[in-house]
């Protein structure tokens, strides 16, 4: 398929988009470098600085699309000691524009501490939204229609991982982690172990030649993972955490291993979920949802 821009439309946009002294904070592709935005690539092309995490890797975007602007390595090793040039910079008029490696800065990025600079000293930062990895997955799993909870990375330390566990166990919406293809194995077993058998989508190389999407229960995503000699790409992954619906005394696992045992005594959902809200006391409609959803 043959696609004509209509480049009068462009012209005017590019036109109209007067790059100002101040910081741009500028989202980049996550994977297929055809995801830039126009708006983007005109921010990328006229300042006069782009902040990097990985200047390698980003001149992949630049070079692709013919962008000269000089880039600066800016990452978690140097932010600190970078932050004071580049606000006198700033204050003597320049423009920047900070990318990450990938997506949108900022998240699970650093920049933070830049962005409270520039306020503190009352210079202009802009926002040029584009991908973003944790939206882009989250539209692909089964539960988009909740209201979310992103975490970043998945903790390393042991003593982390439990209380990421805790917060897990506590939380009524989805839970969007990043994690390195070289330790989500060993996270889902840990998560799988803790608690127990939950939900979750697996989102793999979003956006490149070998995207991989797997929405299923946490048991399958571990058996089908283990079975790779090696796991490649970024990874992102969203836990549907196991609901109780009465605390301690029920769970979401005990109403639906109750209700295959009461569909054996020839029960409809309506029945079984009068017996369940009678047993435990808990809300008629919330079984019968549930036990919707899991037929």
């Amino acid at each position: 398929m043959n696609i004509k821009l209509n480049n009068s439309y462009i012209n005017e946009l590019l036109e109209y988009e007067k790059v100002q002294n101040g910081l741009y904070i500028v989202a980049t592709p996550i994977g297929n470098l055809g995801d830039i935005t126009i708006r983007s690539l005109k921010i990328l092309s006229c300042v006069d600085l782009i902040l990097c995490e990985d200047s390698k890797t980003s001149k992949k975007l630049t070079n692709k699309y013919g962008i000269k602007t000089p880039l600066k390595p800016f990452h978690k090793f140097n932010s600190k000691k970078s932050i004071p040039l580049l606000i006198k910079m700033l204050h003597l008029g320049k423009s920047m524009a900070l990318i990450s490696d990938a997506g949108t800065p900022l998240i699970s990025d650093p920049g933070a501490d830049l962005v409270k600079s520039c306020e503190i000293n009352s210079i202009k930062v802009f926002s040029i939204p584009g991908p973003s990895a944790t939206i882009a997955s989250f539209v692909l799993s089964n539960f988009s229609e909740k209201s979310f909870l992103f975490r970043g990375f998945f903790p390393r330390q042991k003593r982390d991982v439990a209380k990421e566990i805790d917060i897990i166990k506590k939380m009524d919406c989805p839970i969007i982690f990043f994690e390195s293809p070289k330790r989500i194995l060993k996270s889902l077993l840990l998560i799988q172990k803790k608690h127990g058998n939950c939900e979750i989508t697996f989102v793999r190389e979003l956006t490149k030649k070998n995207e991989e999407v797997i929405n299923s229960n946490i048991s399958n995503v571990i058996s089908i993972l283990k079975q790779r000699a090696k796991i490649l790409g970024e990874v992102t992954f969203i836990i549907n955490p196991i609901q109780d619906l009465l605390g301690e005394k029920i769970s979401k696992q005990d109403i639906l291993l109750l209700t295959d045992k009461l569909r054996r005594d020839g029960l409809n959902i309506s029945e079984i979920s009068r017996v369940i809200s009678n047993d435990f006391n808990v809300s008629k409609r919330d079984v019968y949802q549930l036990l919707i959803k899991n037929q």
